[in-house]
């Protein structure tokens, strides 16, 4: 009862509801006054039975009865839709969606309000807009996607009531529509794409791999010694010289990608994020290595451990980037940690790529220690520099710290990574041209989504 009378007086008394697959509409007792007026006015007719009092009493009740009629036709015949018309995949595309607000009622929506619950950035359908009876009205909203991330455009909330806010009639859809957005593409020095040691590089007489792989990487010229079953028959045709194809070595098998994802040791100055350019990094190392035909793979440690097994093949790297996109720096373990439970997957031949700003020498001894042990193994740091974030320490000064730990090293600074637009294929967003005869044309559209209601990595 107590329940009851403060949900009352809080104006969130719900007095009608209607639950459905998708949607959650109530209809709530917004101003209570009317009702208190009118179970006053009631009173004092019991001891005062005049015309007057009769009047007023008939006025309110009648004025409740009016409102909740209304409220009930906006419950049982106003609702919204949204429909994704254009999808974004890259940072730098363009989203569109169309709303479309229908009312099947007779009485008129004199005002509805549209709220999302979403987490889209920089983006909103909030709007208040009225719609006539049997009628509806359509609108589109667009934003350049600016971040990037996993996002949610939804639930969603719809809200109208009457004419005099006596009532208030809510409908929640449910469900969102889950956007990856992922980072752009970027170009990184030649010298920041670690290669392990080529099985054979000492081999007497460029004798034939102990165990080759199937795919061939490019040619070479002839040497003595080179098994003729490796001739590459066209290339020699073409320069008139024996060509002989150079097979990916297997002495690296698989690369770890291992980002350092602790709070505390990342750093930002203005623009420039040690965080974002780790990302950054680690989709242009990806795409780069994949590029060779070298297996790639990812271990992080965010909510939960990613972990991506090393693939070769294109298909791969929309795998790292659909784990790279939500990945941020905001927890607590520290990379030595990070580096410990990492080295259960880490096997024989396989080389180990961090990438971090700590200068920290913990995790420097573990991934020491870690590929130490699994023989043949080796390990690469990517040193994000802290002074060039905004920070005091220098990253040069560790190095010659990890040349002595036999871990090969190489400083990062933000002009190393350079974002690289359309990294996936063109910029998906509305462009016009104006033709010489004063023709407006569209020369590009945003990416059609084809009214699909999710949209996951897969599906790119």
């Amino acid at each position: 009862m107590l329940v009851w009378i403060k949900a009352f007086f809080q104006s969130s008394l719900v007095i009608w509801r209607k639950q459905e697959a998708e949607t959650d509409t109530t209809i709530t007792l917004k101003n209570p006054w009317a009702v208190i007026f009118s179970l006053i006015t009631f009173g004092f007719y019991l001891f005062v039975p005049l015309t007057a009092v009769v009047i007023v009493l008939f006025s309110f009740l009648g004025l409740l009865l009016f409102s909740w009629l209304w409220a009930k036709q906006m419950a049982s015949h106003v609702r919204a839709e949204r429909k994704l018309r254009f999808a974004a995949v890259q940072v730098g595309d363009e989203l569109e969606e169309t709303i479309r607000l229908e009312n099947t009622g007779w009485l008129p929506a004199l005002w509805t309000h549209l709220e999302d619950k979403g987490d889209f950035p920089l983006y909103s359908i909030r709007s208040v807009r009225g719609v006539d009876g049997q009628s509806f009205i359509e609108w589109r909203n667009r934003t350049i996607c600016k971040q990037r991330g996993v996002f949610s455009l939804g639930p969603w909330l719809l809200n109208s009531g009457d004419p005099f806010g006596l009532f208030q009639v809510r409908r929640e859809y449910l469900f969102g529509q889950q956007m990856y957005v992922y980072p752009p593409m970027a170009t990184v020095s030649e010298t920041l794409i670690p290669h392990g040691k080529q099985q054979g590089d000492l081999r007497p007489l460029n004798l034939p791999l102990a165990a080759e792989s199937k795919l061939a990487t490019h040619t070479r010229l002839y040497q003595p010694g080179d098994s003729l079953r490796r001739l590459h028959w066209r290339t020699t045709a073409r320069r008139n010289k024996p060509y002989v194809k150079v097979f990916d070595p297997l002495a690296v098998s698989r690369i770890w990608l291992v980002p350092d994802l602790q709070a505390g040791v990342h750093l930002k100055n203005g623009e420039n994020s040690s965080e974002e350019t780790m990302i950054l990094l680690l989709a242009a190392l990806a795409g780069q290595l994949l590029g060779e035909q070298r297996a790639v793979g990812l271990y992080a440690v965010g909510e939960n451990p990613v972990v991506v097994i090393p693939q070769p093949g294109p298909g791969t790297i929309w795998e790292i980037l659909a784990a790279l996109t939500p990945l941020h720096a905001d927890q607590s373990t520290d990379f030595s940690q990070v580096l410990l439970q990492a080295g259960s997957l880490i096997s024989r031949k396989d080389l180990v790529v961090v990438v971090t700003p700590s200068l920290s020498p913990h995790w420097m001894r573990t991934l020491a220690e870690m590929t130490s042990s699994a023989a043949g193994s080796q390990a690469w740091a990517l040193l994000l520099d802290p002074a060039s974030f905004g920070g005091y320490q220098q990253a040069q000064s560790v190095l010659p710290v990890l040349a002595g730990l036999g871990i090969s090293a190489r400083v990062v600074r933000p002009e190393d990574v350079t974002p690289q637009e359309g990294g996936y294929g063109a910029l998906r967003r509305w462009e016009f041209i104006t033709t010489g005869t004063g023709k407006v044309v569209v020369r590009n559209t945003p990416r059609l989504a084809d009214g699909q209601p999710i949209f996951k990595p897969e599906d790119v």
